[in-house]
């Protein structure tokens, strides 16, 4: 249990034990506070059954109005959660009444407009505001569904109802539906959460090149699983880890495969002695420094689980998450599934970080951790010189300024000459400039070039949309429409707003026959001016 809800229940207690609590029901503390402790614990249908009896014992109580209110947000009945605590102080409940009212009235006033869509297979519900955001809809219903499937294997738990999806237009919007600042979304690029009884995630078009937003959003439903699998009792690096190996489960198979830019940042620590020790991961990686920070904790915590899964599999992570929730803590729960003790796993583990080949994050074609960041829109526009102060090399970053420039004013064979000149300053092997180069021989029809270099770009790092889409592209010319596609559906799992890529996947799916290619013509529609 964290301290925020350790201190709820304290007030709760204090509320309920108060001299005029204690003459209206002598038995109302205990119960109320059983209540809260079965929301906190993720337990919905004991807790609504437990807060139904209270209503008819003391319907006019503070504390059962709160409570009342709190089952009432968590169902996504907003107006009701503000309802039920008309005419209440602020302060009652030790305070937390003023807190909910505030967050469920934010939250109603936020969402009143928004158009409400079912997953292909019914088993969630996306919301977002009228417009754009549509174009996400389909995508994220699908890869969901396939979240629900696999995960319900893998880690033993699938909901009996709907799960609630609200889909964001800023990160000040995360911000007021959550407990985080927006300074702290914006600083380590947590833009995504699972809290509430439902998903949050920040739309991609709120970022300058988008960012990896079905993973992000199958994350958060893992951590919907996990919190529901353990009674909510799993700390946060077990969690983290847990979402980071299961992530990608909605279209792969289990992998323990880090990702270069992970590489990178785990072999610097590593090298430096600087891990981020488990216990400062809490009580969330939003609270963490940076995005670098954030992303080698992740880093960290996903070898832990990926080398737990390696030796216990898929049942011993259930046998885990069953055991938190009979009440074992994490650690134990670990040790005793791995025959061992926690002393020992870690170390086991710790020793495990150094044998991996750690050496994909030293390759050239990797982008730098901070060029990899969420770039989040100020309300300008893009520009063709995102990314430059990256570039290492000054007499690069002139070269690649100026080809920028003269690409905006429609001079492509001259901006191919400057990037040209740029990639050989930097020993040509520079992932900013070579992106930029490759897209500018796709829109001269030098396909063949385009690919030698968007190639490898696309194969190092599957989160660079610039290099996905150039691939497509090139492909695409060329008719190989399977190559296309592949490179396509990596570009839309970053950047679904952009119309090349909607529109070559709509290309694409009818060359091959795919019955997907409907929808997709009609995001590429929706899309172009």
């Amino acid at each position: 249990m964290t301290r925020g809800r350790l201190l709820a229940i304290v007030a709760l207690l204090a509320a309920l034990t108060a001299p005029a609590a204690a003459r209206r029901d002598p038995t109302l503390s205990g119960d109320a506070t059983r209540a809260a402790r079965l929301l906190d614990e993720a337990r919905l249908p004991e807790a609504r059954a437990a807060i139904a009896e209270l209503a008819k014992r003391a319907p006019t109580a503070a504390e059962v109005r709160w409570l009342a209110a709190r089952i009432a947000f968590l169902d996504g009945d907003y107006a009701a959660a503000v309802t039920h605590l008309d005419g209440l102080a602020a302060t009652e409940v030790g305070g937390e009444v003023g807190a909910l009212r505030t967050l469920a009235t934010r939250t109603r006033d936020l969402t009143a407009g928004f158009v409400r869509r079912d997953s292909p297979a019914g088993r969630f519900e996306l919301a977002h505001a009228p417009g754009v955001d549509e174009v996400l809809v389909d995508l994220a219903g699908a890869a969901l569904d396939l979240a629900w499937e696999r995960l319900g294997d893998d880690l033993g738990y699938r909901p009996t109802t709907k799960v609630r999806v609200e889909i964001l237009g800023a990160p000040a919007d995360l911000a007021k539906l959550s407990p985080l600042t927006e300074a702290e979304i914006e600083t380590t690029g947590t833009i995504a959460l699972s809290k509430y009884e439902k998903l949050m995630l920040v739309s991609p078009r709120a970022t300058l090149a988008g960012y990896p937003w079905l993973d992000a959003l199958v994350h958060e439903y893992v951590h919907y699983v996990v919190s529901h699998a353990s009674n909510d009792t799993i700390p946060v690096w077990l969690h983290e880890g847990l979402a980071r190996f299961q992530q990608v489960r909605w279209r792969s198979e289990p992998s323990a495969a880090l990702t270069a830019i992970e590489q990178q940042l785990l072999a610097s620590a590593i090298k430096n002695r600087r891990l981020i020790e488990l216990d400062a991961m809490h009580p969330s990686m939003a609270k963490l420094p940076s995005s670098e920070a954030a992303a080698l904790a992740y880093a960290e915590v996903f070898t832990l689980v990926a080398w737990l899964h390696g030796q216990v599999g898929y049942p011993g992570l259930r046998r885990i998450l069953a055991m938190a929730a009979d009440g074992k803590s994490a650690r134990r729960a670990i040790a005793e599934v791995a025959g061992s003790s926690w002393p020992e796993v870690e170390k086991d583990w710790k020793a495990h970080l150094r044998t991996l080949d750690l050496s994909a994050g030293k390759a050239a074609l990797v982008r730098p951790a901070k060029a990899a960041r969420i770039r989040f829109a100020k309300g300008g526009t893009s520009s063709d010189n995102v990314g430059l102060e990256e570039i290492a090399s000054g007499k690069a970053r002139k070269f690649a300024r100026l080809g920028g420039m003269l690409r905006a004013r429609g001079l492509t064979a001259a901006a191919a000459i400057e990037y040209a000149k740029s990639l050989a300053a930097t020993g040509g092997a520079d992932p900013i400039v070579a992106g930029k180069l490759a897209r500018v021989y796709v829109e001269l029809g030098e396909s063949a070039k385009a690919i030698e270099l968007a190639a490898p770009l696309a194969a190092i790092d599957e989160h660079d949309p610039v290099a996905a889409v150039t691939l497509g592209l090139a492909r695409a010319s060329l008719r190989d429409w399977t190559g296309a596609v592949a490179a396509f559906e990596q570009a839309v799992r970053v950047s679904p707003f952009d119309p090349a890529v909607r529109c070559g996947l709509a290309d694409g799916y009818r060359a091959l026959a795919d019955p997907r290619a409907d929808r997709e013509r009609s995001a590429c529609h929706r899309l172009t001016p």
